[in-house]
């Protein structure tokens, strides 16, 4: 705790009241090849992760409204993607210069996150099949499947955006 409060407070106050960081930037790590960042596919997967998400939330399923051992997974999936969410856009909007406090925060909870979201995921399937053996689709078959593709897709992804996240690569930048 007191190395990341030390971290964080790694700013001096200039002479006419504003404060300046002081401690390591860091910044994705780019292809030789093509110069671009790696930070493509990362965004490409955590966009097709959130994606079945927010579709299970807006079918009308009979599972979708069900008793609440179905609900509560999509709750912690809800706030799993949440979590994930936070800690990946403000490495996405600060990818070229990322305070040092900043980037241990995200990294030690972004894949975290990406495995709570699949446990959701999953725990969501498996009581939702249960459900559906128990009390039948209730005439909604289609929108009963599109919602088991739905948890399916999202436990798959969230596994998938976590490995491409834990393969990016940071560098300490020159002091300036």
């Amino acid at each position: 705790m007191a190395v990341k409060r030390k971290k964080i407070l790694q700013t001096i106050q200039e002479k006419d009241g504003t404060y300046r960081y002081t401690g390591e930037y860091y910044r994705l790590r780019q292809e030789e090849a093509s110069g671009k960042g790696r930070m493509t596919v990362p965004v490409i997967l955590y966009l097709l992760t959130a994606a079945p998400v927010i579709i299970s939330g807006c079918i009308d399923a009979s599972v979708a409204n069900a008793a609440f051992y179905v609900i509560l997974p999509f709750v912690g999936e809800v706030s799993a993607l949440f979590v994930l969410t936070w800690n990946f856009v403000k490495l996405v909007f600060h990818s070229r210069k990322i305070r040092s406090y900043v980037l241990d925060q995200a990294e030690s909870r972004i894949p975290g996150a990406a495995v709570v979201l699949c446990g959701f995921a999953l725990a969501g399937l498996l009581l939702s099949l249960a459900f559906l053996f128990r009390n039948g689709t209730g005439g909604k078959t289609a929108a009963s499947i599109l919602y088991l593709v739905c948890k399916s897709l999202t436990a798959l992804l969230a596994l998938g955006f976590r490995k491409s996240f834990l393969g990016l690569e940071w560098e300490r930048m020159n002091p300036s």
